[in-house]
């Protein structure tokens, strides 16, 4: 991991983000870069303003972000951190945020998360975090308050069950950027993939109910074989004590495993959905961030295409 990009909103809480940066670039000796992308309607608009005096009070405002930002800066190089800033004025953050990392090639993009309310106006004007989330084409770090201990607790979400081998891509992209973290020594990884099967109440044919139990072990052991095929490669077997299968809703199922074994971080898959899918059926990636305590490593499908360009 050589370069790591923070992306700097005055509206979080910057303490946690900035840990978690400086202990990342310390495990891997990286560069990191501060961002910051500030922008004022008022200024913008320009009503008090000739466009000379709205030019001055637009570059006023950006030194002043850069201030601060090279008072954050100077805290990490006070520790060792080979550090950047860079400030942008634009109004539409989140796409900022991706040209920024479409110039600047990070390896690992760190974000600050709050709790959102869920809703079909969550789903058509998605808040800053969700858009950078889906459009971003590297690694997306959501961080929360939570402080990290000198031994990172990971676990890494799969779903071996695809249709085709493109779409499996996605988990053994997750497996070996977790296994890569894990293997530098200052982490414990879980290997976690949750399955449901249809309930009681669901079942409207006479013989499937006569035959729920056996209709249940057999989903049971369908997933249990396309978990044993997936770990092969990786040299561990479905019995290993860090190897998980869950039963249940997959929101809940991964929030509840994740407070039982005191996860500190969860790394997910991220697979590009339409604003009619997300109406319809929600989205398990949002729903997994707003319910868990720790941070969320997101990562995309190797044949994830960035809607947004860098000009």
């Amino acid at each position: 991991m050589q370069k790591i990009l923070v992306h700097i909103d005055s509206r979080h809480d910057l303490s946690a983000l900035l840990d978690k940066a400086l202990y990342l670039a310390r495990q891997f000796s990286s560069k990191v870069e501060l961002f910051s992308c500030c922008y004022n309607r008022s200024i913008a608009q320009g009503l008090m303003f000739d466009r000379e005096q709205k030019e001055q009070a637009e570059h006023a405002y950006v030194r002043q972000q850069e201030a601060h930002l090279e008072k954050l800066a100077n805290t990490l190089a006070q520790q060792g951190v080979d550090v950047s800033w860079d400030v942008t004025w634009d109004r539409h953050t989140a796409e900022a945020v991706v040209r920024k990392v479409l110039r600047f090639e990070p390896d690992l993009l760190l974000q600050a998360v709050a709790h959102h309310p869920l809703g079909i106006g969550h789903m058509l004007f998605a808040p800053v975090d969700w858009q950078i989330a889906r459009k971003c084409p590297v690694p997306v770090l959501f961080v929360k308050e939570r402080p990290w201990g000198e031994l990172l607790r990971m676990a890494v979400c799969v779903d071996p069950l695809h249709e085709t081998d493109q779409s499996a891509l996605l988990d053994r992209r997750l497996l070996d950027t977790a296994s890569a973290l894990a293997e530098q020594g200052f982490a414990e990884l879980d290997i976690v993939h949750c399955f449901n099967t249809l309930p009681h109440e669901a079942i409207f044919d006479e013989h499937m109910v006569l035959d729920y139990q056996n209709l249940q072990e057999n989903v049971q052991q369908h997933h249990r074989q396309a978990l044993i095929k997936l770990l092969g490669g990786y040299g561990r077997t479905v019995d290993d004590p860090e190897v998980h299968l869950l039963h249940g809703e997959t929101d809940q199922a991964i929030t509840e495993f994740a407070k039982q074994q005191n996860t500190d971080l969860l790394i997910l898959g991220v697979i590009a959905r339409s604003v009619l899918d997300r109406i319809l059926l929600g989205s398990t990636m949002e729903r997994v961030v707003d319910q868990v305590q720790c941070d969320v490593l997101l990562i995309k499908h190797p044949s994830f295409k960035c809607p947004v360009s860098e000009s």
